[in-house]
């Protein structure tokens, strides 16, 4: 049986195409699918499509946690239910990172769960000292796992958010981070979600705003250790407005910058210190 028909028989019934793309990434080790649709699977390849297939039906986990792997940026990551599954708006703070020169710099990955960011940044341009963070220590062998497949270093940290500086004398030049920014309550999250992936990397106190306000009342202390820090975050897409108002007190001496991502939602935000444009 061709990718094709295969399509045509589990699309939509069971799998929404961008699953069925990534379990057919996985089992032909392509990730060019224009050049495998039309091709006719092995053996093999049908008789594990079947069995992820049965496994999906039963279970209903994500694919990412059925195949241990997940395509973030290009680059394929190994994951488990000890991480949040990297998501295509995430690739955002990739993009932003890479605007800047980097070369020798220190930048931090906090909240790495499966280290997604910073590993991809190393993998593009690998002249820069990489610290990875993250308050799950299961976490985190998820992300040595794959600094290992990429042949990457990096330092590895245990902490909580912000008290990774309390752990470490590498002063920063960039911090990247995906915080948990999840109200409890809201409604758009689907109960697989809540299910299989790592709450405490989903949710957040205050409406989902507690890392932010304990984000802008450390601004200072931050830009104490670099003045020409660079920090880069991720947010809900609801969120800029309540960010926005939480930050206000603080335009006098910093400033935020927001970005959509490619869904033309409001996705990140960068904070810079007002002295680097005067």
């Amino acid at each position: 049986m061709t990718v094709n028909e295969l399509k045509t028989q589990y699309v939509p019934t069971f799998f929404t195409l961008a699953e069925f793309k990534e379990i057919i990434i996985y089992i032909t080790n392509k990730s060019d699918l224009n050049f495998v649709m039309d091709n006719q699977l092995s053996k093999e390849e049908s008789d594990l499509f079947l069995t992820l297939v049965n496994n999906f039906k039963s279970s209903k986990k994500p694919i990412a946690y059925l195949t241990g792997n997940k395509y973030f940026y290009k680059f394929d990551f190994f994951v488990n239910e000890n991480v949040l599954i990297p998501r295509p708006e995430t690739e955002l703070i990739v993009d932003e990172i890479l605007k800047y020169d980097i070369n020798e710099k220190n930048i931090f990955d906090i909240c790495c769960g499966s280290g997604c960011i910073g590993i991809t940044v190393k993998n593009i341009n690998s002249k820069f000292n990489l610290v990875l963070s993250d308050i799950s220590e299961k976490a985190l062998e998820v992300a040595k796992i794959n600094l290992k497949k990429f042949n990457q270093k990096a330092t590895v940290l245990q902490a909580d958010f912000l008290d990774v500086f309390k752990k470490t004398n590498i002063i920063p030049d960039i911090i990247a981070i995906n915080p948990p920014y999840i109200d409890i309550s809201d409604q758009n999250i689907s109960e697989n979600v809540k299910k299989y992936e790592p709450n405490i990397a989903l949710f957040a106190k205050n409406n989902g705003l507690e890392f932010y306000k304990i984000l802008f009342n450390s601004l200072d202390d931050l830009f104490k250790l670099n003045k020409k820090l660079i920090i880069i975050c991720e947010f809900g897409f609801q969120q800029k407005k309540e960010i926005k108002y939480l930050f206000s007190p603080l335009i006098v001496k910093y400033r935020i910058d927001f970005k959509k991502d490619y869904s033309n939602n409001w996705r990140v935000f960068t904070i810079t210190s007002k002295e680097n444009y005067e």
